[in-house]
Protein backbone atom coordinates (compact mmCIF):
# COMPACT_ATOMS: atom_id res chain seq x y z
CA UNK A 1 0.00 0.00 0.00
CA UNK A 2 1.40 3.42 -1.00
CA UNK A 3 1.35 5.65 2.05
CA UNK A 4 1.40 8.79 -0.13
CA UNK A 5 -2.09 7.85 -1.40
CA UNK A 6 -3.66 6.99 1.94
CA UNK A 7 -4.51 10.63 2.67
CA UNK A 8 -5.65 13.04 -0.01
CA UNK A 9 -6.45 16.70 -0.30
CA UNK A 10 -5.82 19.78 1.75
CA UNK A 11 -2.83 21.48 3.39
CA UNK A 12 -3.35 19.61 6.67
CA UNK A 13 -3.26 16.25 4.92
CA UNK A 14 -0.21 17.26 2.90
CA UNK A 15 1.62 18.14 6.12
CA UNK A 16 0.61 14.79 7.61
CA UNK A 17 2.02 12.95 4.59
CA UNK A 18 5.31 14.86 4.70
CA UNK A 19 5.73 14.04 8.39
CA UNK A 20 4.88 10.39 7.82
CA UNK A 21 7.49 10.16 5.06
CA UNK A 22 10.13 11.94 7.13
CA UNK A 23 9.33 9.94 10.24
CA UNK A 24 9.53 6.65 8.35
CA UNK A 25 13.11 7.43 7.35
CA UNK A 26 14.02 8.66 10.83
CA UNK A 27 12.34 5.77 12.63
CA UNK A 28 13.92 3.35 10.20
CA UNK A 29 17.31 4.54 11.36
CA UNK A 30 16.05 4.42 14.96
CA UNK A 31 15.08 0.75 14.56
CA UNK A 32 18.52 -0.05 13.17
CA UNK A 33 20.11 1.68 16.16
CA UNK A 34 17.92 -0.21 18.62
CA UNK A 35 18.93 -3.53 17.11
CA UNK A 36 22.62 -2.58 17.04
CA UNK A 37 22.51 -1.40 20.64
CA UNK A 38 21.25 -4.74 22.03
CA UNK A 39 24.19 -6.98 20.93
CA UNK A 40 26.62 -4.12 21.61
CA UNK A 41 25.22 -3.74 25.14
CA UNK A 42 25.43 -7.50 25.70
CA UNK A 43 29.09 -7.31 24.66
CA UNK A 44 29.67 -4.58 27.23
CA UNK A 45 27.57 -6.13 29.99
CA UNK A 46 26.64 -9.56 31.23
CA UNK A 47 23.07 -10.75 30.70
CA UNK A 48 22.52 -10.12 34.41
CA UNK A 49 23.78 -6.51 34.23
CA UNK A 50 21.88 -5.83 31.01
CA UNK A 51 18.63 -7.13 32.50
CA UNK A 52 19.21 -4.86 35.50
CA UNK A 53 19.85 -1.85 33.24
CA UNK A 54 16.60 -2.50 31.36
CA UNK A 55 14.79 -2.58 34.69
CA UNK A 56 16.46 0.65 35.87
CA UNK A 57 15.67 2.36 32.59
CA UNK A 58 12.01 1.34 32.70
CA UNK A 59 11.68 2.62 36.27
CA UNK A 60 13.13 6.04 35.45
CA UNK A 61 10.98 6.30 32.34
CA UNK A 62 8.16 7.03 34.77
CA UNK A 63 9.70 10.50 35.19
CA UNK A 64 8.56 11.12 31.62
CA UNK A 65 4.99 11.14 32.89
CA UNK A 66 5.70 13.12 36.05
CA UNK A 67 5.51 16.40 34.18
CA UNK A 68 1.85 16.15 35.24
CA UNK A 69 1.06 15.59 31.57
CA UNK A 70 2.29 19.08 30.74
CA UNK A 71 4.03 17.99 27.54
CA UNK A 72 0.90 16.56 25.98
CA UNK A 73 -1.23 19.34 27.42
CA UNK A 74 1.08 21.82 25.67
CA UNK A 75 0.82 19.81 22.46
CA UNK A 76 -2.98 20.10 22.38
CA UNK A 77 -3.25 23.69 23.55
CA UNK A 78 -0.47 24.90 21.24
CA UNK A 79 -2.14 23.24 18.24
CA UNK A 80 -5.43 24.95 19.17
CA UNK A 81 -3.76 28.37 19.55
CA UNK A 82 -1.94 28.07 16.22
CA UNK A 83 -5.15 26.91 14.50
CA UNK A 84 -6.58 30.27 15.60
CA UNK A 85 -3.30 32.07 14.66
CA UNK A 86 -2.96 33.29 18.27
CA UNK A 87 0.84 33.63 18.65
CA UNK A 88 0.67 35.50 21.96
CA UNK A 89 -1.22 32.65 23.62
CA UNK A 90 1.22 30.21 22.01
CA UNK A 91 4.17 32.02 23.64
CA UNK A 92 2.40 32.03 27.01
CA UNK A 93 1.75 28.30 26.69
CA UNK A 94 5.42 27.53 26.00
CA UNK A 95 6.68 29.81 28.79
CA UNK A 96 4.19 28.45 31.33
CA UNK A 97 4.99 24.83 30.47
CA UNK A 98 8.75 25.32 30.75
CA UNK A 99 8.38 27.11 34.08
CA UNK A 100 6.12 24.42 35.57
CA UNK A 101 8.42 21.63 34.37
CA UNK A 102 11.39 23.21 36.15
CA UNK A 103 9.39 23.73 39.33
CA UNK A 104 8.08 20.13 39.37
CA UNK A 105 11.05 18.06 38.14
CA UNK A 106 13.97 19.60 40.09
CA UNK A 107 12.41 19.05 43.56
CA UNK A 108 11.37 15.56 42.46
CA UNK A 109 14.99 14.70 41.60
CA UNK A 110 16.14 15.75 45.08
CA UNK A 111 13.34 13.83 46.81
CA UNK A 112 13.92 10.61 44.85
CA UNK A 113 17.70 10.87 45.25
CA UNK A 114 17.25 11.16 49.02
CA UNK A 115 14.98 8.10 49.05
CA UNK A 116 17.47 6.08 46.99
CA UNK A 117 20.31 6.99 49.36
CA UNK A 118 18.33 5.70 52.35
CA UNK A 119 16.67 2.48 51.15
CA UNK A 120 18.31 -0.89 50.53
CA UNK A 121 18.28 -0.87 46.72
CA UNK A 122 19.91 -4.32 46.47
CA UNK A 123 17.17 -6.01 48.46
CA UNK A 124 14.38 -4.04 46.77
CA UNK A 125 15.56 -4.97 43.26
CA UNK A 126 16.79 -8.48 44.11
CA UNK A 127 20.34 -7.61 42.95
CA UNK A 128 23.59 -9.24 44.04
CA UNK A 129 25.93 -6.48 45.40
CA UNK A 130 28.98 -8.51 44.35
CA UNK A 131 27.87 -8.60 40.72
CA UNK A 132 26.73 -4.95 40.68
CA UNK A 133 28.69 -2.61 42.96
CA UNK A 134 27.80 1.09 43.36
CA UNK A 135 24.11 0.52 42.55
CA UNK A 136 22.96 3.61 44.51
CA UNK A 137 25.41 5.87 42.72
CA UNK A 138 24.26 4.51 39.36
CA UNK A 139 20.61 5.09 40.23
CA UNK A 140 21.16 8.66 41.46
CA UNK A 141 23.34 9.63 38.48
CA UNK A 142 20.88 8.26 35.92
CA UNK A 143 17.94 9.82 37.78
CA UNK A 144 19.57 13.28 37.75
CA UNK A 145 20.50 13.19 34.06
CA UNK A 146 17.15 11.80 32.95
CA UNK A 147 15.32 14.37 35.07
CA UNK A 148 17.15 17.18 33.27
CA UNK A 149 16.36 15.51 29.95
CA UNK A 150 12.65 15.40 30.69
CA UNK A 151 12.65 19.14 31.38
CA UNK A 152 14.19 19.99 28.01
CA UNK A 153 12.34 17.40 25.95
CA UNK A 154 9.33 19.70 26.06
CA UNK A 155 11.00 21.10 22.92
CA UNK A 156 9.79 17.95 21.17
CA UNK A 157 6.23 18.65 22.32
CA UNK A 158 6.45 22.08 20.71
CA UNK A 159 7.22 20.48 17.35
CA UNK A 160 4.34 18.07 17.93
CA UNK A 161 2.03 21.03 18.52
CA UNK A 162 3.37 22.59 15.33
CA UNK A 163 2.28 19.38 13.53
CA UNK A 164 5.95 18.52 12.93
CA UNK A 165 6.36 15.13 14.69
CA UNK A 166 9.18 14.24 12.28
CA UNK A 167 11.35 16.88 13.96
CA UNK A 168 10.53 15.46 17.38
CA UNK A 169 11.47 12.00 16.10
CA UNK A 170 14.71 13.41 14.69
CA UNK A 171 15.71 14.79 18.11
CA UNK A 172 15.05 11.39 19.68
CA UNK A 173 17.02 9.43 17.06
CA UNK A 174 19.96 11.84 17.25
CA UNK A 175 20.19 11.09 20.99
CA UNK A 176 20.09 7.37 20.24
CA UNK A 177 22.81 7.76 17.62
CA UNK A 178 25.10 9.52 20.08
CA UNK A 179 24.40 6.72 22.60
CA UNK A 180 25.35 4.12 20.00
CA UNK A 181 28.62 5.88 19.13
CA UNK A 182 29.62 6.27 22.78
CA UNK A 183 28.67 2.65 23.49
CA UNK A 184 30.84 1.50 20.58
CA UNK A 185 33.80 3.51 21.90
CA UNK A 186 33.28 2.01 25.35
CA UNK A 187 33.12 -1.52 23.94
CA UNK A 188 36.40 -1.24 21.99
CA UNK A 189 38.16 0.47 24.89
CA UNK A 190 37.84 -2.65 27.02
CA UNK A 191 36.75 -0.56 30.02
CA UNK A 192 33.02 -1.16 29.89
CA UNK A 193 30.95 -1.45 33.04
CA UNK A 194 27.37 -0.77 34.07
CA UNK A 195 28.15 2.79 35.22
CA UNK A 196 29.67 3.92 31.90
CA UNK A 197 26.91 2.25 29.89
CA UNK A 198 24.19 3.93 31.97
CA UNK A 199 25.83 7.35 31.55
CA UNK A 200 26.14 6.79 27.80
CA UNK A 201 22.44 5.99 27.49
CA UNK A 202 21.14 8.78 29.72
CA UNK A 203 23.44 11.73 28.89
CA UNK A 204 23.21 11.51 25.08
CA UNK A 205 19.55 12.63 24.73
CA UNK A 206 20.15 15.55 27.11
CA UNK A 207 23.11 16.65 24.97
CA UNK A 208 20.89 16.77 21.86
CA UNK A 209 18.08 18.71 23.55
CA UNK A 210 20.54 21.30 24.88
CA UNK A 211 21.73 21.87 21.31
CA UNK A 212 18.13 22.00 20.01
CA UNK A 213 17.10 24.71 22.51
CA UNK A 214 18.88 27.69 20.87
CA UNK A 215 18.17 26.37 17.37
CA UNK A 216 14.44 26.28 18.15
CA UNK A 217 13.98 29.48 20.12
CA UNK A 218 16.70 31.77 18.75
CA UNK A 219 16.57 30.91 15.04
CA UNK A 220 13.45 28.95 13.99
CA UNK A 221 10.58 30.05 16.25
CA UNK A 222 11.61 33.17 18.12
CA UNK A 223 7.96 34.06 18.76
CA UNK A 224 7.69 30.92 20.95
CA UNK A 225 10.84 31.60 23.00
CA UNK A 226 10.02 31.01 26.71
CA UNK A 227 10.24 33.97 29.07
CA UNK A 228 9.42 34.31 32.75
CA UNK A 229 7.29 37.40 32.10
CA UNK A 230 4.97 35.38 29.86
CA UNK A 231 4.17 32.74 32.48
CA UNK A 232 0.42 33.03 32.91
CA UNK A 233 -1.54 31.74 35.92
CA UNK A 234 -4.72 31.01 33.99
CA UNK A 235 -2.81 29.14 31.29
CA UNK A 236 -0.93 27.20 33.97
CA UNK A 237 -4.28 26.20 35.48
CA UNK A 238 -5.67 25.14 32.08
CA UNK A 239 -2.52 23.16 31.27
CA UNK A 240 -2.60 21.45 34.66
CA UNK A 241 -6.28 20.59 34.27
CA UNK A 242 -5.81 18.99 30.85
CA UNK A 243 -2.35 17.70 31.71
CA UNK A 244 -3.55 15.88 34.83
CA UNK A 245 -5.66 13.55 32.69
CA UNK A 246 -2.74 12.93 30.33
CA UNK A 247 -0.53 12.36 33.37
CA UNK A 248 -2.81 9.69 34.79
CA UNK A 249 -3.09 7.91 31.43
CA UNK A 250 0.67 8.11 30.84
CA UNK A 251 1.77 6.96 34.26
CA UNK A 252 -0.81 4.16 34.34
CA UNK A 253 0.47 2.80 31.05
CA UNK A 254 4.05 3.19 32.18
CA UNK A 255 3.33 1.48 35.48
CA UNK A 256 1.84 -1.51 33.68
CA UNK A 257 4.84 -1.83 31.37
CA UNK A 258 7.47 -0.69 33.89
CA UNK A 259 6.11 -3.07 36.51
CA UNK A 260 6.60 -5.94 34.06
CA UNK A 261 10.38 -5.58 34.12
CA UNK A 262 10.37 -5.04 37.87
CA UNK A 263 8.06 -8.01 38.50
CA UNK A 264 10.17 -10.33 36.34
CA UNK A 265 13.28 -9.17 38.21
CA UNK A 266 11.63 -9.57 41.62
CA UNK A 267 9.70 -12.82 41.05
CA UNK A 268 12.22 -14.54 38.76
CA UNK A 269 15.62 -12.77 38.34
CA UNK A 270 17.13 -9.88 36.31
CA UNK A 271 18.42 -12.24 33.61
CA UNK A 272 14.81 -13.18 32.68
CA UNK A 273 14.12 -9.57 31.70
CA UNK A 274 16.45 -9.93 28.70
CA UNK A 275 14.41 -12.48 26.63
CA UNK A 276 11.24 -10.58 27.50
CA UNK A 277 12.75 -7.32 26.25
CA UNK A 278 14.38 -8.83 23.16
CA UNK A 279 11.08 -10.37 21.98
CA UNK A 280 9.21 -7.18 22.87
CA UNK A 281 11.61 -5.01 20.87
CA UNK A 282 11.38 -7.27 17.83
CA UNK A 283 7.59 -7.37 17.64
CA UNK A 284 7.39 -3.73 18.70
CA UNK A 285 8.67 -2.83 15.21
CA UNK A 286 5.09 -3.06 13.93
CA UNK A 287 3.86 -0.79 16.72
CA UNK A 288 6.64 1.73 16.02
CA UNK A 289 5.87 1.86 12.30
CA UNK A 290 2.16 2.30 12.94
CA UNK A 291 2.89 5.01 15.51
CA UNK A 292 4.85 6.88 12.85
CA UNK A 293 1.66 7.02 10.78
CA UNK A 294 -0.79 7.94 13.54
CA UNK A 295 1.47 10.34 15.45
CA UNK A 296 0.97 13.25 13.00
CA UNK A 297 -2.78 12.66 13.30
CA UNK A 298 -2.87 13.73 16.97
CA UNK A 299 -2.23 17.46 16.45
CA UNK A 300 -3.77 17.38 12.96
CA UNK A 301 -6.97 16.05 14.58
CA UNK A 302 -6.80 18.87 17.14
CA UNK A 303 -6.62 21.34 14.25
CA UNK A 304 -9.51 19.62 12.43
CA UNK A 305 -11.66 19.37 15.58
CA UNK A 306 -11.07 23.04 16.41
CA UNK A 307 -12.33 23.87 12.91
CA UNK A 308 -15.18 21.29 13.17
CA UNK A 309 -13.86 19.34 10.18
CA UNK A 310 -15.36 15.91 10.97
CA UNK A 311 -15.28 14.88 7.34
CA UNK A 312 -11.48 14.90 7.47
CA UNK A 313 -11.35 12.99 10.78
CA UNK A 314 -13.73 10.25 9.58
CA UNK A 315 -11.83 9.88 6.30
CA UNK A 316 -8.59 9.41 8.23
CA UNK A 317 -10.13 6.67 10.39
CA UNK A 318 -11.35 4.77 7.32
CA UNK A 319 -7.85 4.70 5.88
CA UNK A 320 -6.29 3.76 9.22
CA UNK A 321 -8.69 0.80 9.50
CA UNK A 322 -7.41 -0.45 6.14
CA UNK A 323 -3.89 -0.32 7.49
CA UNK A 324 -4.97 -2.36 10.53
CA UNK A 325 -6.01 -5.15 8.17
CA UNK A 326 -2.62 -4.99 6.42
CA UNK A 327 -0.90 -5.36 9.79
CA UNK A 328 -2.38 -8.85 10.36
CA UNK A 329 -0.32 -10.71 7.70
CA UNK A 330 2.69 -8.56 8.63
CA UNK A 331 2.67 -9.69 12.26
CA UNK A 332 2.19 -13.33 11.18
CA UNK A 333 5.23 -13.11 8.89
CA UNK A 334 7.22 -11.51 11.71
CA UNK A 335 6.36 -14.43 13.98
CA UNK A 336 7.35 -17.05 11.39
CA UNK A 337 10.73 -15.40 10.88
CA UNK A 338 11.33 -14.58 14.57
CA UNK A 339 13.61 -17.59 15.34
CA UNK A 340 15.86 -16.68 12.41
CA UNK A 341 15.88 -13.02 13.41
CA UNK A 342 16.73 -13.79 17.04
CA UNK A 343 19.60 -16.01 15.88
CA UNK A 344 21.05 -13.28 13.68
CA UNK A 345 20.39 -10.53 16.21
CA UNK A 346 21.63 -11.94 19.54
CA UNK A 347 22.96 -15.38 18.59
CA UNK A 348 22.91 -17.95 21.40
CA UNK A 349 23.16 -15.39 24.19
CA UNK A 350 19.39 -15.22 24.73
CA UNK A 351 16.88 -18.09 24.63
CA UNK A 352 13.33 -17.07 23.66
CA UNK A 353 10.60 -19.73 23.69
CA UNK A 354 7.96 -19.96 20.95
CA UNK A 355 5.06 -19.26 23.30
CA UNK A 356 6.61 -15.95 24.35
CA UNK A 357 6.96 -14.93 20.69
CA UNK A 358 3.32 -15.83 19.95
CA UNK A 359 2.06 -13.86 22.93
CA UNK A 360 4.28 -10.87 22.18
CA UNK A 361 3.05 -10.82 18.56
CA UNK A 362 -0.58 -10.74 19.76
CA UNK A 363 0.21 -8.07 22.35
CA UNK A 364 1.92 -5.83 19.76
CA UNK A 365 -0.99 -6.03 17.32
CA UNK A 366 -3.57 -5.19 19.99
CA UNK A 367 -1.39 -2.26 21.05
CA UNK A 368 -1.53 -1.02 17.44
CA UNK A 369 -5.34 -1.08 17.47
CA UNK A 370 -5.55 0.68 20.82
CA UNK A 371 -3.00 3.30 19.77
CA UNK A 372 -4.96 4.17 16.63
CA UNK A 373 -8.10 5.28 18.44
CA UNK A 374 -6.41 6.70 21.54
CA UNK A 375 -4.42 9.16 19.39
CA UNK A 376 -7.61 10.42 17.73
CA UNK A 377 -9.31 10.78 21.12
CA UNK A 378 -6.24 12.60 22.47
CA UNK A 379 -6.46 14.99 19.52
CA UNK A 380 -10.08 15.94 20.16
CA UNK A 381 -9.48 16.11 23.92
CA UNK A 382 -12.00 13.44 24.94
CA UNK A 383 -9.88 11.67 27.53
CA UNK A 384 -11.84 11.56 30.80
CA UNK A 385 -13.12 8.03 30.14
CA UNK A 386 -9.58 6.89 29.27
CA UNK A 387 -8.36 8.46 32.50
CA UNK A 388 -10.84 6.49 34.62
CA UNK A 389 -10.05 3.32 32.67
CA UNK A 390 -6.30 3.83 33.17
CA UNK A 391 -6.72 4.12 36.94
CA UNK A 392 -8.83 0.97 37.10
CA UNK A 393 -6.39 -1.01 34.93
CA UNK A 394 -3.42 -0.05 37.09
CA UNK A 395 -5.17 -1.01 40.33
CA UNK A 396 -6.47 -4.31 38.98
CA UNK A 397 -3.78 -5.60 36.63
CA UNK A 398 -0.49 -4.89 38.43
CA UNK A 399 -1.34 -7.32 41.27
CA UNK A 400 -2.52 -9.82 38.64
CA UNK A 401 0.85 -9.47 36.87
CA UNK A 402 2.59 -10.58 40.08
CA UNK A 403 0.32 -13.62 40.39
CA UNK A 404 0.54 -14.73 36.75
CA UNK A 405 4.31 -14.24 36.66
CA UNK A 406 4.70 -16.28 39.84
CA UNK A 407 2.68 -19.22 38.53
CA UNK A 408 3.26 -19.06 34.76
CA UNK A 409 6.48 -17.05 34.38
CA UNK A 410 6.98 -14.40 31.70
CA UNK A 411 4.31 -15.93 29.45
CA UNK A 412 1.65 -15.47 32.12
CA UNK A 413 2.64 -11.86 32.61
CA UNK A 414 2.30 -11.11 28.86
CA UNK A 415 -1.17 -12.73 28.82
CA UNK A 416 -2.17 -10.28 31.55
CA UNK A 417 -0.92 -7.36 29.45
CA UNK A 418 -2.89 -8.66 26.45
CA UNK A 419 -6.15 -8.79 28.42
CA UNK A 420 -5.62 -5.27 29.78
CA UNK A 421 -4.88 -3.89 26.31
CA UNK A 422 -7.93 -5.60 24.73
CA UNK A 423 -10.19 -3.90 27.27
CA UNK A 424 -8.59 -0.53 26.59
CA UNK A 425 -8.70 -0.91 22.79
CA UNK A 426 -12.38 -1.95 22.85
CA UNK A 427 -13.48 1.02 24.93
CA UNK A 428 -11.43 3.45 22.80
CA UNK A 429 -13.15 2.14 19.66
CA UNK A 430 -16.65 2.33 21.15
CA UNK A 431 -16.09 5.87 22.43
CA UNK A 432 -14.82 7.14 19.08
CA UNK A 433 -17.75 5.61 17.20
CA UNK A 434 -20.22 7.25 19.58
CA UNK A 435 -18.53 10.66 19.30
CA UNK A 436 -18.17 10.52 15.50
CA UNK A 437 -21.87 9.58 15.11
CA UNK A 438 -22.91 12.32 17.57
CA UNK A 439 -24.36 9.67 19.92
CA UNK A 440 -21.94 10.14 22.82
CA UNK A 441 -23.58 11.10 26.11
CA UNK A 442 -22.34 11.42 29.66
CA UNK A 443 -18.93 9.90 30.29
CA UNK A 444 -18.63 8.83 26.64
CA UNK A 445 -18.49 12.51 25.60
CA UNK A 446 -15.78 13.54 28.05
Amino acid sequence: MNINHIFKGDKRTSLVKKNIAGSLLIKGWSCIIQFLIVPLSLNCLSSYEYGLWLTINSIFMSIDAIDIGLGNGLRNKLAEALAKNDKLTAKKLVSSTFGMLIISIIPLIFILSSIISIIDCYKLMNVDPILVPHLKEILIASLTIMGATFIFKFIGNIYLGLQLPAINNLLVVLGQTVSLLILYIISISGKSNLTTVVIAFTASPLFIYLIAYPITFKWKYRYLSPSIIFINKKICKDLLSLGLSFFIIQISGLLLFMSSNFIITKVLNPAEVTPYQVSYRYFNILYLIFTIIVSPLWSATTDAYTKNDWKWINNVIKNINRLLLVCIPVIIIMFLFSPIFYKIWVGNKVNINTYLSVLMAIYSYIMVISNCYSYILFGIGKIKLMTILAICETIVFIPIEFITCHYYGTNGLVITLIIATIICASINYIQFKKISQNKAKGIWDK
